[in-house]
């Protein structure tokens, strides 16, 4: 049986306390989407497929490496499956440690996931305090 939408969300956020980005991208499908509607800097607003967004993230999690910033948990989640069984919203808190001290980041995810791949994952994020937390450390 294919994993549910909430499971591939665990195994897909996983990564992110691991600092595993080849598993972050493997979660996607070969053709999967990584939209952000509320730009990063020096992020492009929409990844297509797995090489895209390898590239755009890995420099990004190296950063992350290298600074001492590491995600330590993910709190708060609610998790809100939709009529369509392809597709969650999920609410939730990013929070870790960097030189400067602990952060929280509150996120939503839109996902829409089929057989245990990622298709979509958009998220929404307060972009000026990401910025400023990428610019600190």
């Amino acid at each position: 049986m294919s994993e549910t939408v909430r499971e591939v969300w665990e195994r897909l956020v996983s990564h992110q306390l691991t600092r595993d980005i080849d598993g972050w991208v493997n979660c996607f499908a070969a053709d999967g989407l990584m939209e952000w509607p509320f730009r990063l800097k020096d992020v492009p607003p929409r990844l297509e497929g797995r090489q895209a967004i390898r590239a755009a993230l890995e420099p990004v999690w190296e950063r992350a490496k290298k600074t001492h910033r590491r995600i330590s948990g993910h709190e708060r989640v609610v998790f809100h499956q939709t009529l369509d069984p392809e597709l969650a919203i999920v609410e939730f808190d990013i929070v870790g440690d960097t030189v400067d001290g602990p952060f929280r980041q509150a996120v939503v995810y839109l996902l829409r996931v089929r057989d245990a791949r990622v298709l979509l994952l958009r998220e929404f994020v307060d972009t000026a305090a990401l910025n400023e937390l990428f610019q600190r450390t």
